[in-house]
C-alpha cells in the first residue's frame, strides 16, 4: 500500500506535467479507440506517433532511470508484445521497481529515434517480475536498431567501470566489439570486481543516435546488478596473475574466446600521466594508453593488467592500471640507433637514442613537438602537453642535438594489407619525457653562410648610406625651401577653405566672382549666383546636438557639389549659407533649372545619428549682366531672392528681377516638377 500511496501522487504530479504535452500533440487525426499494446506503438511510422494518439498499456517496468537525461525519465517497459521506450518527468522520482506491473496513460511520440510513449499518468497495479524469456542477441543484431527498447540478453567480458553521478557504466566486449551497458548506481556493489569477470546481463537495448535521427551506436540499460550472472569470474587480484613477456602478446594461441586480462612487467621509460605509459623488458618494450593519472617515475619497476588490443597495427594493452613492483631500479640504458634503423620496427615500444639536426617545431600540433632530421628521414619528437614551451625556443634552428625517447612506428595501412600480411613502416616518432631529453652536441656556427650574406649586405648598406648622405646634404636646402613652399601653400589654402566642408570661403568667393563678372563683361557671356540657405537649421542643433549640425553642413556640402558643374564654384560663406558661382552660363535660365536641382537634391533625408533627418533650402537666383555690375550689389540681389523663397514657405526658389517684378512666380512653376518633400 505505501508503494501504491506513493506512486498515485507522483502520478498526480506526472499528469500535471504532461496532460498539456499530451493534448497539444493529440489532434484530429487520432484514432478513436487507444492504443493497448506497445507493439502497435513500435510498428507507427515517425509522421503518424507524432500525432498523439491515445495510448494505454498494461506492462512490466523493465528499467527506471530517472538521471540519464535531464529532459525526462527513462522509463523501459514490456508487454506480451514487445517493449517500448516511456518518457515520464524528469522529477519526482517514481517508487518503481523492476518487474513493477503497471498501467500508463498517456499519447503516443515521435521520439528521439523510434515512437515512444509520452506518460501523463503511471498507476501502480501490483509487484510482478521480470520478463523471464530474454532476446538472445549479438551485438551485431542490436546494431541494427530493430531491437531498440527490447528486452535481451548479451554475453561478454566486462573491461572497464565508469561512475558519472549516479550513473554507472560497464565497458563489455563481446565477439562483435564493445558496448556500454548502464544502471542506476546501487549502494555498496563492487562494481570494479566485475572487470575481466565474463558475464551474462539482460537488460534493454537502446539506440545512440544523432541530431538527424540517425542510428550511430547501442547500448544497454540494466535495471539492477542482480540481471548480471557471473559466468567466469575474474581473479580476485589481477596482479597475482602470472606475468606474460611482452614478446607474447598476440602470438598465436588456438584457444577460442574472448581474451582475458592480462598482466605484463616492465621498467617505466615514460609516463605521461593520465594518457600514456610505456615499459620496458630487456629485450621488448610496449606503450600503453591509461587513464591512471598517478605518477611513476621513470626507471620504476611496475605491474601492469589490461586488455590486449591491436591498435594501428601494434599490439598493446587497453584499460590499464599498473602499480610499482619489486624489480630491477635501473632504467634501461638507450639503445643508440639512426633514424634508419628506428623506422625498421624493431625497436618498437623500446628506448632508443640517436643524433638529429634540430628543424623547428610544428606549431600546428595539438602537443609540443618538435620536427628532427638524421639521414634524410624528417621525424617529430613530441613532448608532454605540460611541457614549458614558448614561443622561443631553447633550440637554435640547425643545431645538431642527441635525442632519448621511446621510438614509435607509424605503419602503412594501404601497403600493408594489400602486401603479404607484414607491416610495412611508413614513418618515425619519438615519445619524449621532458625538454631535457634533448641535449645539444653542436650549435650551429654564428659565421656561416646566411651570416656572411647578412655582413655584405651591411657593408654594402654602410656604403649605399654614405652616398645617400651627401646627396641628402646636397638637396636638403631644396627639401626645406621646398617644405616651405608646401606650408605656405598649406596656410594659403586654410585661408581661403572653410574648415568644416572645405569648401571655399568668402574671400576665395569674392576672387572668383570679380574674375567671373570681368570675363562676362568682356566676352558678353551670362553668369549665375544662387544664394542656399538651410531651413530650420537651428531646430537640428536643439534637437541633436552640434555635431549633428556639423554633420548636416558636410552632407549639403557634398549634394551641392553634385549638382553643379566642375567650373561651378560652391562656396560657405556663413552658418548655414552657401553662394554658388555659375560662370558662362549660355542662358538665364541655366541657373533656374540648377536652383530646382539643388532643391530636389537637398530634400531627401539624411540619417544622422540613426536618426533620418528631412531638412529643405531656400534658394535665392539672380543672373548678370544685365542690370548689376558689382560682386556686392549681385550678392545683395541674391540674398534678397533668398529672403522671398523663405516668406514663400521655404523649400523653393526665387528669381531677382530688376526690371519686371523684384521676384519671379516662374520659379514655383520649376519647382513643382520636383518631387515632394517628405514630412
Amino acid at each position: 500500500m505505501r508503494i501504491r500511496d506513493l506512486l498515485g501522487v507522483s502520478a498526480v504530479m506526472a499528469a500535471a506535467c504532461f496532460s498539456a504535452a499530451a493534448q497539444n500533440q493529440s489532434g484530429p487525426g487520432s484514432p478513436r479507440s487507444e492504443i493497448t499494446t506497445a507493439r502497435e506503438v513500435r510498428s507507427l511510422p515517425v509522421e503518424q506517433a507524432a500525432r498523439g494518439y491515445p495510448v494505454r498499456l498494461r506492462a512490466v517496468v523493465t528499467c527506471y532511470d530517472p538521471y540519464i537525461d535531464v529532459r525526462h525519465g527513462a522509463l523501459f517497459i514490456r508487454d506480451a508484445t514487445s517493449g517500448v521506450f516511456t518518457e515520464v518527468p524528469p522529477r519526482p522520482i517514481l517508487p518503481l521497481e523492476p518487474g513493477a506491473l503497471v498501467e500508463i496513460t498517456g499519447v503516443t511520440g515521435p521520439g528521439d529515434f523510434a515512437p515512444v510513449v509520452l506518460a501523463s499518468q503511471v498507476r501502480f497495479i501490483r509487484q510482478s517480475a521480470l520478463p523471464a524469456n530474454p532476446l538472445r542477441v549479438s551485438l551485431t543484431q542490436m546494431l541494427s536498431g530493430a531491437l531498440d527498447s527490447q528486452w535481451v540478453e548479451l554475453e561478454g567480458r566486462v573491461r572497464s567501470v565508469h561512475f558519472t553521478g549516479q550513473i554507472v557504466a560497464l565497458q563489455i566486449a563481446t565477439d562483435d566489439g564493445s558496448f556500454d551497458a548502464l544502471s542506476v548506481r546501487e549502494q555498496g556493489v563492487d562494481y570494479d570486481s566485475l572487470v575481466d569477470s565474463l558475464i551474462r546481463i539482460r537488460g534493454n537495448a537502446a539506440s545512440v543516435f544523432n541530431t538527424r535521427r540517425q542510428m550511430v551506436g547501442t547500448r544497454m540499460f540494466f535495471p539492477t546488478v542482480r540481471e548480471i550472472r557471473i559466468i567466469q569470474p575474474a581473479p580476485r587480484d589481477p596482479f597475482t596473475v602470472p606475468a606474460v613477456p611482452i614478446s607474447e602478446l598476440f602470438r598465436f594461441s588456438p584457444e577460442p574466446g574472448l581474451l582475458h586480462r592480462v598482466h605484463v612487467q616492465g621498467t617505466v621509460t615514460l609516463d605521461w600521466p593520465g594518457r600514456m605509459l610505456c615499459i620496458q623488458e630487456p629485450a621488448d618494450g610496449v606503450c600503453m594508453q591509461t587513464t591512471q593519472d598517478s605518477t611513476v617515475p621513470v626507471g620504476t619497476f611496475v605491474d601492469v593488467v589490461g586488455f590486449p588490443a591491436v591498435n594501428l597495427f601494434k599490439p598493446t594493452l587497453e584499460d590499464v592500471v599498473f602499480r610499482p613492483a619489486h624489480g630491477p631500479a635501473a632504467p634501461p640504458q638507450p639503445a643508440p640507433v639512426t633514424a634508419g634503423q628506428a623506422i625498421q620496427g624493431n625497436l618498437e615500444g623500446r628506448l632508443v637514442q640517436m643524433d638529429a639536426e634540430f628543424i623547428g617545431r610544428d606549431w600546428g600540433a595539438n602537443a609540443p613537438t618538435l620536427l628532427l632530421r638524421s639521414h634524410g628521414v624528417l621525424f617529430p619528437a613530441l613532448l608532454p602537453n605540460d611541457a614549458a614551451l614558448g614561443t622561443k625556443l631553447p633550440w637554435k634552428e640547425g643545431s645538431l642535438v642527441r635525442v632519448t625517447g621511446v621510438g614509435s612506428v607509424q605503419v602503412d595501412p594501404l601497403g600493408t594489407n594489400l602486401g603479404e600480411g607484414t607491416v610495412r613502416p611508413e614513418s618515425l616518432h619519438i615519445f619524449l619525457r621532458t625538454p631535457d631529453d634533448i641535449f645539444v652536441l653542436h650549435a650551429p656556427s654564428w659565421w656561416n653562410q646566411e651570416h656572411a650574406l647578412e655582413c655584405l649586405a651591411v657593408i654594402g648598406l654602410l656604403v649605399v648610406a654614405s652616398l645617400a648622405w651627401i646627396v641628402v646634404l646636397r638637396h636638403r636646402a631644396e627639401q626645406q625651401t621646398l617644405a616651405l613652399l608646401s606650408s605656405q601653400e598649406r596656410l594659403r589654402h586654410l585661408s581661403e577653405h572653410d574648415v568644416l566642408t572645405g569648401l571655399p570661403n568668402r574671400l576665395l568667393l569674392n576672387d572668383r566672382l570679380q574674375t567671373a563678372l570681368k570675363r562676362a563683361q568682356r566676352f558678353e557671356s551670362c553668369l549665375g549666383l544662387l544664394w542656399v540657405d538651410l531651413d530650420e537649421f537651428k531646430r537640428v542643433n536643439d534637437d541633436l546636438g552640434h555635431q549633428a549640425g556639423d554633420t548636416l553642413l558636410c552632407d549639403l556640402a557634398g549634394r551641392l557639389n553634385d549638382c553643379v558643374r566642375s567650373t561651378d564654384t560652391v562656396a560657405r560663406i556663413g552658418g548655414d549659407e552657401f553662394i554658388v558661382l555659375l560662370p558662362d552660363l549660355r542662358v538665364p535660365h541655366e541657373a533656374e533649372m540648377i536652383a530646382a536641382k539643388i532643391v530636389t537634391a537637398v530634400s531627401s533625408p539624411i540619417s544622422i545619428a540613426a536618426t533620418l533627418v528631412a531638412v529643405t533650402v531656400s534658394v535665392g537666383v539672380v543672373t548678370c549682366p544685365p542690370g548689376v555690375q558689382d560682386a556686392e550689389s549681385l550678392l545683395e540681389c541674391a540674398d534678397q531672392a533668398m529672403y522671398a523663397a523663405k516668406e514663400k514657405g521655404k523649400n523653393c526658389f526665387q528669381v531677382y528681377r530688376p526690371k519686371t517684378a523684384k521676384f519671379d512666380p516662374a520659379s514655383e512653376q520649376i519647382l513643382r516638377q520636383a518631387p515632394a518633400r517628405s514630412a
